[in-house]
């Protein structure tokens, strides 16, 4: 499912929770992501965590934008709070994202 930016910039996310009317099943956007996923692997972890988290957050819809690391359990969690972000890196137990009402458990995610 790609996320459009801006005309010119659209991304591939691992995994997107897309809020709203159910999509068509030929649908290749996500008109209101809420919630991104990007698992961090050397070649893009640079990209994943400067230029998209900023293009990202630029869309009113994006409430989370979750970055998973490959090499170690750890979740990056970068949260908008009004107009800032916060973030967070968990190692274990669970993350909760609000909205949509998720929680996440790390040991689900890890297999820890």
């Amino acid at each position: 499912m790609t996320v459009e930016i801006g005309e010119a910039t659209d991304y591939e996310p691992d995994a997107v929770v897309n809020c709203g009317e159910k999509l068509p099943d030929d649908a290749i956007a996500a008109p209101n992501p809420v919630i991104i996923v990007e698992v961090l692997s050397p070649s893009t972890r640079a990209i994943d965590s400067g230029a998209k988290l900023a293009d990202y957050f630029r869309l009113p819809s994006v409430m989370h934008y979750l970055l998973l690391r490959t090499d170690r359990p750890q979740l990056i969690h970068h949260r908008r709070t009004g107009a800032t972000l916060e973030t967070q890196i968990v190692w274990s137990g669970s993350v909760t994202l609000e909205p949509p009402g998720i929680t996440l458990h790390l040991g689900d995610i890890f297999g820890a």
